[in-house]
Formats: structure tokens, sequence, C-alpha cells
């Protein structure tokens, strides 16, 4: 490896104003909300394709690891740190190219530095009815680098990993492929690339979704804890029949006050569990379920009006429903804000929700929103301080199956003395994905100790029961066999034909 070539060459290809070595830089680059940093041999910022290319040339010719981020936004999973250290970090954010947009086929392709907001921005520019699917990661947090990720959003084109094409992709060995449009002759490879570090994704194609006629909203909540699988098993049966096309988000009533609001100054030194959320969550005209699922109704006024009826019937027992339009949000928002001014704490439990629940609303219709970040530091004062970790665990859509993430969870939540925050997405029809979040003071070791004994318990036990997660961080990475062999050894070849010098993020889960 010969660091000092390839840093005087890359000098060349994006300029010295794009090319950082000084350590201080890089050290500021790869603190992360794990805690857990690594070290980087420098820092490089190309502009397009072409210089990528490049700067894979060079790698192949100097020996040097190339990590590739698009954003840096991966927030609890490592940010912008690689799995190993020494890489060079190859940063994609400067490609923010926009391009190739078709509003009559509804798609756009985009390249990994354009964010959420970036794209928003863009069709409200267009002045065309289509809508983006969005994340709660926030407007800063790149498409395509959640999307590569395995990541998804809310509206009926939420899972990510399945709805993008075209991919154009510098591989390890400096070819640079497109993957096509498909349906087409030949194999759709896309999927190789996510979760993957066979090469480098500069651009794909994302589809648009032309805005419904009417679109409204629906939340369930149950008040019993033992009416999750009931609800799993309805909603999934309701997405099998096309009855709901929109991801569905299932959240307890932790994670539903953390997303909400701070760590109330009296519970400072108390752990909080699911009754204490509903108490202090609730208000007599909005109430807290033990569970609380949301998701959304697409398409013609009397479709719609048709499956909110068949939504209601089948929760029958079950749970309440109730639905929501943004144009109710809006003026029930506003009545309460004025309310607010006056110091009666009911009118201002009352906005906060109606706020929390407004920001739901806009990412079911194609709107980013920072909203999450507004309470991210949960228990600690500083962003300086914040540590994050989330878990993963993905199950099929079965009631069973997610109250087994429960049964297995909770105790060692408990046990390392946290609260825990769970949601329970389902992403498709068949398949059910719960994130589970450690919020901790990373400068606190003994608070750090205790999470990061978590994060393996977590794994551990979840792994001796057969469950393993959609996602995962650095941290698990770079410690154990993330596949099953067969799958591990699949992949093994493909990188050796793709990446022969293995010089695109070694390690990234588990290919070395």
């Amino acid at each position: 490896m010969d660091i000092d070539a390839f840093v005087s060459k890359a000098a060349a290809i994006v300029g010295p104003d794009s090319l950082f070595t000084d350590n201080r830089h890089l050290e500021q680059l790869t603190d992360n909300s794990l805690a857990t940093p690594r070290s980087l041999a420098c820092h490089v910022r190309p502009r397009t394709s072409a210089q990528v290319k490049a700067l894979v040339d060079l790698a192949r010719e100097t020996g040097v690891p190339l990590y590739p981020i698009s954003r840096g936004h991966n927030l609890g999973y490592g940010d912008r740190s690689p799995v190993t250290d020494g890489n060079v970090l190859l940063d994609l954010s400067m490609m923010r190219a926009i391009r190739n947009y078709d509003a009559e086929l509804g798609h756009v392709e985009i390249e990994p530095g354009v964010s959420q907001q970036d794209l928003y921005e863009f069709l409200q520019a267009q002045k065309q009815p289509l809508w983006m699917d969005t994340t709660g990661a926030g407007k800063n947090a790149s498409i395509i680098g959640n999307t590569l990720e395995g990541g998804f959003g809310h509206t009926p084109l939420g899972n990510h990993r399945e709805e993008f094409a075209d991919a154009e992709v510098v591989l390890g060995t400096g070819d640079i492929i497109r993957t096509g449009i498909f349906p087409n002759l030949g194999p759709d490879v896309k999927g190789i690339f996510v979760q993957s570090n066979f090469g480098i994704v500069t651009a794909m194609r994302i589809p648009l979704m032309p805005v419904p006629e009417h679109f409204e909203s629906f939340v369930i909540k149950a008040h019993s804890k033992d009416s999750l699988p009931d609800i799993v098993n309805v909603l999934r049966r309701m997405r099998l029949e096309g009855i709901v096309r929109s991801c569905v988000h299932i959240a307890n009533p932790m994670r539903y006050l953390i997303s909400s609001k701070l760590c109330p100054a009296e519970y400072a030194n108390t752990l909080l569990d699911d009754d204490d959320a509903i108490r202090i969550m609730s208000s007599p005209l909005l109430s807290v379920g033990q569970w609380s699922a949301a998701g959304g109704f697409y398409g013609l006024r009397k479709t719609v009006k048709a499956h909110k009826s068949t939504l209601k019937r089948a929760f029958k027992g079950i749970a309440t429903v109730q639905f929501f339009s943004r144009k109710t949000i809006d003026r029930l928002s506003a009545i309460f804000q004025t309310m607010s001014v006056v110091p009666i704490p009911f009118f201002r439990k009352v906005s906060e929700s109606l706020d929390s629940f407004r920001s739901i609303l806009d990412m079911m219709m194609g709107i980013p929103t920072d909203e999450a970040y507004k309470n991210i530091l949960w228990r600690v004062s500083s962003l300086k301080d914040f540590g994050l970790i989330w878990f993963a665990p993905v199950v099929d859509a079965k009631g069973d199956k997610a109250r087994r993430i429960v049964e297995i969870a909770a105790p060692l939540y408990r046990a390392h003395g946290f609260e825990m925050p769970l949601t329970l997405t389902l992403v498709s029809p068949s398949r059910l994905v719960g994130i589970l979040s450690i919020t901790f003071n990373k400068n606190n070791q003994e608070e750090k100790d205790r999470a990061h004994s978590l994060y393996k318990a977590l794994y551990a036990a979840f792994s001796a029961d057969g469950i393993h997660t959609y996602r995962t961080s650095i941290m698990q990475m770079a410690d154990q066999d993330l596949m099953p062999p067969w799958k591990r050894d699949f992949h093994n070849v493909l990188k050796h034909a793709l990446d022969p010098q293995g010089i695109i993020a070694p390690g990234r889960y588990g290919m070395k």
C-alpha cells in the first residue's frame, strides 16, 4: 500500500481543494454515534463518475483501499466511518446532479450527493404532480446512500432496494457498467450492489409516484400489550390484498415518546417504561396506545373510502382506527398552537402531538422532514455526547414472529438499564423489520460499555433464535461473518471477479 503515491496522484485527479490529509480533519470525520472511530488515510471528494473511475484505477495501482460514502448520514450504523482502518474516505457528496427526469414515465436519475431535500425542491420547481418517497433520515440524507443500505420509507414506493433501476457502477476493475432497465433481456444484477462492496454506485434511476386524487393517513391504536400479533396479522392481510399499499410502521409507546420530545427533566434519573411513556404523551383528546400503527391510503376518492371501511371492519374488537388528512392536521394545529400560548399543559401537549404527527403525514406525502432530529438527543445535552446504535431484526410478517422480537429484546434492555423504543415496519406484505435503538452518552465510559454490551447481547440472543438483521453497523461487520456459508462463498466469487484486488470497502457486510 503506497498512500503517498495515492495522495500525490489523487490531487491531480480531483484538485487540491478536494483532497484532505490533515489528521484533525480526518479524526473529526470518523467521530461517529457508535463511539467506534476508525483511522483514515485521507479524504477525497470527486465530482464526476470519470473522477471516481480514475481514483479506482489509482487505488488498484497503489493498493490503497477506498471506502465510498454518499453523504455520510448513516447515523447509528457508522456514520462516515469505514469498517476497517487505513481506508481513503471516498466522499461522493459533491456529486449532486439530477438528470434524465421524465414526468411522463415517472422517474428521475440521481447521483449519490443528492439529498432528500434536493430532490424534493427539484420536483417542486418542476410543478408536476409527482411525489417522491422519503425516509425519517432527515432532509440532508442521501437517497442513494439509504437505498444501498437496503433502507425504506413510507409510501407505496417505500421498499427502496426493490424500486431503483439502471444503476451506474464503477467496478473494482475500473470498468463502468449500467445495470439496465427491466423488463429486458438477461438477468437484473442491480441487487448485488445493495449491502455489498463490489463497486461504487455513481447514479441510479428511482421511481416517482403520481399525486393521487386522494390521500388519507390512518392511525391504529390498541390498548392491550397482547394485541401486537393481531395487528401484524390483520395488516399483513390488508397488504397482501392490496387494501393497504404503503409501508406501515407499528410503534410502541417508548418509540412514540422518544420521537416526539426530549426526556422530561423530572425523569432524568428514572428508567422509563411503556406505561410511563403513555402517561407522559396522552391527553384527553389524543390518547397513546400500547401499540400504534400508521400508514396511508393513495388513490381515487371512492377507492380510498372503500378501503377505509374495510380497514375499520378488519380491526373491529382489536384496535381503534382513525383517519387524517393534511388539511385536518393543519387546521387542528393552527387552533391548538394559538391556545398553547396560554400556560395550560393540555393545549401544549395536544399541539406537540399534532406537530409530531404532521411530520409523519408529510413523509407519507413525499415531504422530507428533520422532525426526528429535534429530539434525537433524548437524555444527553449536547450533540458531541450523543451516542446511538440501531439494531434491526427482520422476520416473516406473522404475529408470533413480531411478539418474539419483543420477548427477546425487552428483558435485555431492562437488564442493561436502557429504555426500549421499538418500531416494526411492514416493508413488504411478507416481511417485517424491527427497529430497536440504543441511545447513550458516548463520552460516559460506563454508559458506553453498557450500550455496547446490550448491542452484543441482542445480536447473540437473536442469532441463537435464528433471527438475523436486515442491516448492520460497522461494529458487527468487523466482528463476525454475517452470511451463511453458501451465501458468503458465492459473494466471495463475485467479489474476486468484480474487485479482484479488494480495494473497495474491505469488510463491508462481512466481505473482505
